[in-house]
C-alpha cells in the first residue's frame, strides 16, 4: 500500500513537471512581474533618486540597465525606479523585503514602459494628487511650465497596482502633480 502511494505521488509529481515545462505561460507571466533582485548595501539605494555611483549601473541592476532616478512610496514597503533598458526607458514598481538572511531584497511588482517624452515634458513618480488627495501610487507624463512646482498639465496617467502587478491607465482630469525638489 505505501509503495502505490510512493508510486502514485512520483507519477502525480512527473506529471505536473511534464505539463509545467511544456507551459511557457506560466514562466513568462512570473518572468514578468516579480523579480528578484538583492539589492546591495554597499551601493546607493535605487530608491534614491539621481544616477548610481561607479560605471552607471548599481550591482542590484541587471547587466545593461542603468538607474535614471526613482522615489519611495511613502507609508509602504514599495519603491518605483526609472530605469533605462536596452529596450527603452522603464519604470518598475520594487517591493522592498529581506531574505532569510536578513539582506534586503527588492522584487520586481510591476513594469511599465515609457512612451517618448517631448521637450517639454518630464515624468513625475509618487507626487501626484487625485482630486485633491495625494496619491503616491500615481505616475505621470506632465507638460513642463516655466516657474511652477505643481503641474496640472497631464499628458498621461497610470497608478500602480502591488497587487495585480500592473500599471492601470488613468482619467488625467483631477490630477496635479508637484515637483518633490521645489
Amino acid at each position: 500500500m505505501i509503495a502505490l502511494r510512493f508510486l502514485t505521488a512520483t507519477v502525480v509529481a512527473a506529471a505536473v513537471t511534464a505539463i509545467s515545462a511544456c507551459s511557457n505561460e506560466s514562466a513568462r507571466r512570473e518572468g514578468a512581474t516579480d523579480t528578484a533582485i538583492v539589492a546591495s548595501p554597499s551601493r546607493r539605494s535605487a530608491a534614491t533618486p539621481g544616477p548610481t555611483s561607479g560605471a552607471g549601473r548599481s550591482e542590484s541592476l541587471p547587466p545593461g540597465v542603468k538607474l535614471e532616478g526613482g522615489a519611495t512610496i511613502p507609508n509602504t514597503d514599495y519603491v518605483f525606479r526609472r530605469v533605462s533598458t536596452p529596450r527603452g526607458g522603464a519604470i518598475w514598481l520594487d517591493s522592498m523585503t529581506k531574505d532569510g538572511s536578513g539582506a534586503p531584497v527588492r522584487i520586481r511588482r510591476a513594469e511599465l514602459a515609457v512612451p517618448p517624452l517631448a521637450a517639454d515634458e518630464r515624468m513625475m513618480l509618487a507626487s501626484c494628487d487625485v482630486k485633491g488627495r495625494l496619491d503616491p501610487f500615481v505616475v505621470a507624463i506632465v507638460v513642463s511650465e516655466a516657474n511652477v512646482s505643481r503641474f496640472s498639465k497631464i499628458r498621461q496617467a497610470w497608478r500602480a497596482s502591488p497587487r495585480t502587478g500592473t500599471f492601470d491607465i488613468m482619467p488625467v482630469a483631477g490630477i496635479v502633480c508637484e515637483d518633490p525638489g521645489s
